[in-house]
């Protein structure tokens, strides 16, 4: 599909450390809710503030983001963040993907944790004129966020942080992630 046919866009971030089953899910629940021709998964650059030690490289988590989209023609990755040499906020992506696709309706999609704070986001107001916010309903989370299209899916109940304990358990991985991203964790030892 050609950008001239692509008329809407969503975009989906978030740290996929590691990408699992249930954000491949909220992906396809939101293409199909939204009726989108493309959503974008983007892993953010590593941030300044995490301390975690079980944080996979940017390369890695792309890597991953890549593997977990190959069996999907509407799922696309997106290395702005992770390549970008300063701190890359969600507004220097929209406008990456707005000047790619100038035609496009697009969909900032995200999580009812952070509508909760959106206002606070560097460059909200120009990111008002881009884009159309989208948030998923999230458990223990009752937004007041007036205003944003909200999406009613499923709960799903896996984390990245359940995942990275079920590797360093070895435990069985099959139910959480794609078995292509299950291999490359093994194989480069992550999350250990």
């Amino acid at each position: 599909m050609d950008n001239n046919n692509i008329k809407k866009i969503g975009i989906f971030g978030g740290s996929f450390n590691p990408i699992h089953r249930g954000h491949i899910e909220m992906a396809n629940f939101a293409i199909e809710k939204l009726n989108l021709d493309r959503l974008y998964l983007v892993p953010v650059g590593t941030p300044s503030h995490r301390s975690d030690t079980n944080f996979a490289s940017g390369s890695d988590r792309m890597a991953m983001v890549k593997l977990a989209c190959s069996n999907n023609k509407k799922l696309y990755h997106c290395n702005y963040e992770i390549t970008s040499e300063k701190v890359s906020y969600t507004y220097d992506t929209l406008l990456k993907i707005a000047e790619n696709h100038p035609d496009s309706l697009i969909y900032e999609i995200i999580g009812e944790d952070s509508a909760e704070h959106l206002t606070s986001w560097e460059n909200y107001r120009e990111m008002i004129d881009l884009c159309e916010f989208v948030f998923f309903k999230r458990k223990g989370y009752c937004s007041t966020t007036n205003g944003l299209l909200t999406i009613e899916a499923p709960l799903f109940n896996i984390s990245s942080t359940l995942v990275r304990a079920k590797v360093k358990n070895k435990e069985s991985l099959e139910n959480y992630i794609t078995q292509e991203v299950e291999e490359y964790i093994r194989e480069h030892n992550l999350y250990r």
